[in-house]
């Protein structure tokens, strides 16, 4: 918490901060743990998380503050825990999803839906928060841990059997990103990607009424990535991608394993 708070400096406190909890916010070496949990090794999240922020009390059961939603300027901005009990998130999420007036909805989770790294991946997070995605249009998705940077087109579910009939709609955004120096190594195989580096970087995302631009940019200000995400004027239809990838090669291939 205090790496956090130092980095994050005045920005902390002039702009709206939606924290969601990783697998660094969990530990098994909790003070007085009892013997279930000694023999189990489950992971329990900080005990300062809830001490240093107040986020909308509006999750489930148990998972308060690290499973929330809030609602900004026509924007759902939806929360979840990647490290909790995804399967009972899911029934809270599609009724979160359901009975969302907005015209535009964010998504965030520390584990990405599709890995982009190399030996990764979250086959529950498919299972379970994908298919609702796909059910109730989410615009976009911003997620982390695995330090690379890849984004998706508009991508609907592909890893089952199962086709619904929504499919027919155009598909979420995925972002997967890093702003810290470490880097691991992107999978060899990532046809599902438009842009992917292993390099550090930050966004820009600019919501309005009809569209949200999003832009990636270097440590130096760079411009890495871009796209805009043009809101049907049919209600219910397919998302318009706009891709704006600079003229600029790929950074990738240059990560270390450490």
């Amino acid at each position: 918490m205090g790496e956090w708070n130092y980095s994050g400096g005045w920005i902390n406190g002039m702009l709206t901060n939606m924290a969601i909890p990783g697998n660094h916010e969990y530990d098994v070496n909790r003070v007085n743990p009892t013997a279930e949990e000694q023999k189990t090794k489950k992971r329990h999240l900080a005990r300062r998380w809830r001490q240093r922020f107040e986020f909308p009390e509006n999750g489930p059961n148990g998972m308060k503050e690290t499973v929330y939603y809030l609602d900004f300027q026509g924007i759902r901005f939806i929360g979840l825990n990647s490290m909790d009990d995804r399967e009972a998130q899911a029934k809270w999420l599609e009724t979160v999803l359901k009975e969302n007036p907005n015209r535009w909805t964010i998504i965030t989770h520390h584990h990405p839906i599709n890995s982009v790294s190399e030996g990764r991946d979250n086959p529950e997070l498919r299972e379970h928060w994908q298919p609702l995605y796909d059910k109730y249009q989410v615009d976009l998705v911003l997620q982390g841990h695995d330090h690379s940077y890849g984004r998706t087109g508009l991508q609907l579910q592909r890893n089952t059997k199962r086709k619904a009939s929504h499919q027919s709609a155009g598909g979420t955004v995925y972002a997967v990103s890093v702003s810290g120096p470490k880097m691991y190594e992107l999978k060899a195989k990532n046809e599902f990607l438009r842009r992917a580096a292993e390099t550090q970087l930050y966004q820009v995302i600019t919501v309005e009424p009809k569209e949200i631009r999003y832009q990636a940019f270097t440590a130096t200000g760079t411009l890495y990535d871009a796209f805009t995400l043009r809101k049907n004027s049919r209600v219910g239809g397919p998302n318009e991608l706009i891709n704006q990838i600079p003229d600029t090669p790929e950074r990738t291939g240059s990560a270390k394993k450490d």
